[in-house]
C-alpha cells in the first residue's frame, strides 16, 4: 500500500491515524513537528501527507509552503492532506490556493479519515488535484469578496480581513526591519503588485488592473514573502496594506 506521514503535535491524535491507517494496510511514518516532517521528507518522500496546520516553531503553512516551493519535484508533488481543528473558510481557502488537495477536520470519524486519504492516494496526479482545488479556493474567495458565500453570509468582509489581513504585530520586530531592507532586492514588477495591492479593496480587484489572474497574483506573493522573509501571504498583505511595507518608498532612501 502506501507510505503516509503523519505531523501532527499532538500524540492522540497521531495514534489515532496511524491506528487507523495501518489497519488499511498503509505504512504510517510519523513527525512531531513542521522540522521533524521536513527532516523526515529529505529522507523518504512520502505517497501522502497528513499535516496539521496549528503546531509550535515551524507550524503546517511554513511546511506546506516549502514543500510546494521545492525544486525536487517528487517533494513539490507530496499530495497534502490539511488536518485541523480550524474549520473557517479563510483557512480552507489559504490551505487550497497554497496547494493543499484535500482538508479533513478535527474531530473525524475513522471512517472519514480512510475516504480522504483514499481520494488523495487515487484519481488525477497531484498537480492535477491542486489546480483543481486551488480553481475552486479562488472561486470560494470570490464569493466571499461578493459576500455571497454560504458560510459567510453576513459577514463576508470579516473572513476575507482573517484572510488577506492579519495584524502587523504578528510579524517580529526584527523580520519587518529585515523585510524593509529587502525591499530594494524586488523587481519592479514586483514593487508595482504590491503598490497596486496597497491601494485596491481586494486581490481581485488589483489582479483586473494588472491584467493578471488570481492565481497568477497569489503565486507571485508567494515569491515575495519568501524574498522578503515574511512568513506568510497574509502578513505580507496585511503589511502592505498598513504602509508598514511600502515600495514605493524605496527609491527615496
Amino acid at each position: 500500500m502506501a507510505t503516509i506521514l503523519v505531523v501532527d503535535d499532538e500524540p492522540d491524535i497521531r495514534a489515532l491515524v496511524q491506528l487507523n491507517l495501518e489497519l488499511d494496510g498503509h505504512r504510517v511514518i510519523t513527525a512531531a513537528n513542521g522540522a521533524e516532517a521536513l527532516e523526515l521528507i529529505a529522507d523518504e518522500v512520502p505517497d501522502v501527507m497528513l499535516l496539521d496546520l496549528m503546531m509550535p516553531e515551524v507550524d503546517g503553512w511554513t511546511v506546506l509552503e516549502t514543500i510546494k516551493a521545492a525544486s525536487n519535484l517528487d517533494v513539490n508533488r507530496i499530495p497534502v492532506l490539511m488536518l485541523t481543528a480550524n474549520d473557517a473558510a479563510d483557512a480552507r481557502v489559504r490551505g487550497g490556493i497554497e496547494g493543499a488537495i484535500r482538508f479533513l477536520t478535527k474531530p473525524f470519524s475513522p471512517s472519514s479519515l480512510r475516504d480522504e486519504v483514499r481520494a488523495a492516494l487515487g484519481g488525477d496526479p497531484e498537480p492535477t488535484k491542486r489546480r483543481k482545488t486551488q480553481q475552486a479556493a479562488l472561486e470560494q474567495l470570490a464569493r466571499i469578496e461578493k459576500g455571497s458565500d454560504s458560510q459567510d453570509a453576513g459577514s463576508a468582509r470579516p473572513h476575507l480581513t482573517r484572510l488577506e489581513h492579519r495584524p502587523v504585530a504578528a510579524t517580529e520586530p526584527k523580520q519587518l526591519v529585515a523585510a524593509r531592507e529587502k525591499l530594494s532586492t524586488l523587481t519592479d514588477k514586483q514593487r508595482e503588485l504590491l503598490d497596486r495591492l496597497a491601494e485596491a479593496t481586494s486581490v481581485s480587484d488589483a489582479a483586473i488592473d494588472l491584467g493578471v489572474s488570481r492565481s497568477n497574483v497569489y503565486a507571485s506573493l508567494r515569491r515575495i514573502s519568501r524574498k522578503l522573509g515574511v512568513p506568510s501571504v497574509p502578513e505580507l498583505l496585511g503589511l502592505v496594506r498598513d504602509r508598514t511595507l511600502a515600495p514605493g518608498d524605496v527609491g527615496n532612501r
